[in-house]
């Protein structure tokens, strides 16, 4: 049976270690002056190197030719080879999620430490994800750690450091794991292909290395994956048997599309995505990372080395983009995408949380954008009245310039009843659109239920996520201004969940309205072969 890469080229001297420079130095101190400290406390995520450096430290202070002043272990004498080969009597690991009792302890760890080691210098316990021990077995544990025999070193690597107590951090040298740069993963990677005398296109490496996410053993044994395929040269295409395909030439596209202002091609793309069966949370993950690099690049370039690495000609596109797009638009689009990516987990329609982003991205003011952008304002439809006057400063409020006096001002006079309201909600609709059209659609189809004494307006909505968007604070103080505007009232907005919705009123006005756009209507069932239910 043959090793696993991260198994068979596991580093054997400290100088092969990716990416742990500040556990390395110390550590290598540590040995040449010959100030090894009792125990050591190993923390961070999976797939870091917690145990290998255990093994490195154990096998370095037994090692038989290091000399005085050296740190690295010559993996040549006898004492070298057995912690290698893993057949060392002195060197105990323990699985501490197996070995969680405060009997094993005792027996495995305590009982053990007793004893002189049986040919070596030292006797080393490296006790993995020491985090599972229960609390009795750490107290047990405690006393061992606080005064251990002279010859006796122990090693604790845990994933989870803050169920560890902090009287046994306190006695131990803590070291913390850093996840691995993604160029430190690249080279780790062309050095296995190397030694296993393949050829691997550097584009599947970097799509390697961003899929392990800074862990070394899970880039190590996608690789391995890789390496299986049997061929002798992988190229990115075959790699996609393995790997999901790269998505970023598709988000180029998608913010070509959001700079140009263009929501048909931005929300056309959203749906082939779909259609092609692309993962939309992993897109909305890549998305959001490639407006992080602009981002981080239009502040300074030199902090481009902390985001994720691309090829040459997708730098390029990078590096254009950020040319063109303000920091104010660029956070705006990233608090948009994050907001956007929580609500795919409940959406009921999958792409409607990008759809909705979208929309919102592309009804920005042009003003905002560094690069201009062609198409910026949102197309006022017939019934709509336009903006005379431009929004005033950010300063002020969008809306409270426009509004009058109320003519009552405390909630407890306020009288008001839900059929008011309904009759005057499309008046609200279409003062909404002036200032956030994505806004106005969500409360389209999500109408108000009840009215409350207090001036406080109920809307029902069937799914959390529209009703997250509404609640989000700026879209609140709009609505609730916009409604000041309409009723002449100080109306607050009150969201609730409810299992099925209430069908919307249609007006006979509304009615009479969509009649003069039949022809459209009568184009698009010829278009998809429809036909009109009465």
């Amino acid at each position: 049976m043959s090793l696993a890469l991260y198994r068979k080229y596991r580093p054997q001297i400290f100088a092969e270690l990716v990416g742990q420079n500040h556990i390395k130095t110390t550590l290598q101190n540590e040995l040449a002056t010959g100030k090894v400290a009792h125990a050591y406390l190993f923390s961070g995520p999976r797939g870091l190197g917690k145990t290998t450096v255990a093994r490195l430290l154990a096998k370095a202070v037994n090692c038989l030719k290091r000399q005085a002043g050296e740190s690295e272990p010559c993996n040549q004498c006898d004492a070298c080879k057995e912690i290698v080969d893993n057949r060392s009597l002195d060197v105990i690991e323990i699985d501490a999620a197996s070995n969680t009792g405060v009997d094993n302890v005792r027996e495995n760890i305590i009982g053990n430490s007793r004893f002189t080691p049986t040919s070596r210098k030292y006797k080393v316990f490296i006790i993995d994800e020491v985090h599972m021990l229960s609390l009795s077995a750490f107290n047990a544990l405690l006393k061992t750690l606080e005064e251990p025999p002279p010859y006796a070193i122990f090693i604790l690597a845990t994933t989870e450091i803050h169920r560890v107590p902090p009287t046994i951090i306190s006695r131990c040298q803590r070291f913390d794991f850093r996840k691995v740069g993604l160029a430190d993963v690249v080279e780790r990677l062309n050095k296995i292909v190397n030694a296993e005398k393949r050829q691997v296109d550097q584009e599947v490496l970097i799509s390697i290395a961003r899929k392990g996410e800074g862990t070394m053993r899970d880039a190590e044994s996608l690789l391995g994956q890789i390496l299986s395929l049997g061929e002798e040269k992988i190229t990115l295409e075959q790699a996609q048997l393995v790997i999901p395909a790269s998505s970023f030439s598709l988000i180029f596209d998608l913010l070509n599309h959001l700079i140009k202002k263009d929501l048909t091609g931005a929300i056309t793309l959203i749906n082939r995505l779909v259609q092609e069966g692309v993962d939309l949370p992993q897109f909305t993950d890549d998305l959001i990372e490639i407006l992080r690099k602009i981002l981080l690049i239009k502040i300074g370039g030199s902090l481009n080395e902390f985001t994720t690495l691309l090829d040459q000609e997708f730098e390029s596109q990078v590096s254009k983009i950020s040319k063109e797009l303000s920091l104010a638009v660029l956070t705006k689009m990233i608090e948009t995408f994050v907001r956007a990516k929580s609500e795919l987990k409940s959406a009921d329609i999958i792409q409607l949380p990008l759809e909705l982003s979208v929309i919102e991205i592309c009804g920005q003011d042009n003003q905002d954008n560094a690069g201009g952008g062609t198409g910026g304002a949102p197309v006022l439809t017939k019934s709509d009245k336009p903006i005379k006057n431009p929004l005033p400063p950010k300063s002020a409020s969008p809306l409270k310039a426009e509004i009058k006096a109320p003519d009552i001002k405390t909630a407890d006079k306020i009288k008001l009843t839900i059929e008011q309201v309904k009759e005057k909600w499309d008046e609200v609709l279409t003062g909404l659109k002036k200032y956030n059209q994505v806004l106005a659609s969500t409360l389209h189809l999500h109408r108000p239920t009840a009215v409350k004494e207090n001036g406080t307006i109920e809307i029902s909505f069937k799914y959390r996520f529209y009703q997250q968007r509404i609640n989000d604070a700026k879209n609140l103080r709009i609505l609730e201004e916009t409604l000041e505007q309409v009723f002449k009232l100080p109306l607050r907005i009150e969201t609730v969940i409810v299992k099925e919705l209430p069908q919307p009123e249609v007006k006979a006005s509304v009615v009479n309205s969509s009649l003069a756009g039949q022809a459209s209507v009568d184009s698009l069932l010829q278009t998809f072969g429809g036909q009109l239910i009465e």
